[in-house]
């Protein structure tokens, strides 16, 4: 979030709006891509807090817990998945980055999530454009004789 230049103007003066922008960015990664996807923000209360925006179980939102930094989170999250080849971190801390490699996860910079993001985004449009002109090639011409009664 503080990488790419749009939340990164909106987290100066409404925290929760960047955050809401991000999320709402990285969800076609889930709603499109079908990746299951969670999203680490670092959090105020004792304890960590998780949500569903949608519903859905396969896209959440953790706020972790006073003491524990959302890196902290992503890291135990990563160490304790069943198999942490299938997941994607993406991050610009070093530290982090390297933590997560020696997990066997996936790193990816700020610019490669943004890379995934405009990748889903393309694949939604082609999608639409494709179930359009299916719609219009099914959809006979309407007669003029149709609005007699």
């Amino acid at each position: 979030m503080h990488a790419w230049p749009e939340t990164r103007r909106l987290l100066r003066r409404d925290i929760d709006g960047a955050r809401e922008r991000f999320l709402d960015t990285v969800r076609i990664i889930h709603d499109i891509g079908g990746v299951r996807t969670t999203v680490v923000f670092d959090g105020r209360g004792l304890k960590p807090e998780v949500e569903y925006p949608g519903g859905a179980t396969t896209f959440a939102v953790v706020f972790s817990p006073a003491g524990l930094s959302a890196d902290g989170v992503i890291e135990q999250l990563v160490a304790k998945a069943k198999d942490p080849t299938t997941c994607s971190v993406a991050t610009r801390d070093n530290l982090i980055a390297e933590s997560i490699r020696a997990s066997g996860a996936v790193v990816l910079t700020p610019q490669d999530l943004m890379d995934w993001v405009d990748r889903c985004a393309r694949q939604q449009a082609d999608t639409l454009r494709q179930q359009r002109r299916k719609q219009r090639q099914t959809t006979p011409d309407p007669s003029p004789w149709d609005i007699l009664p």
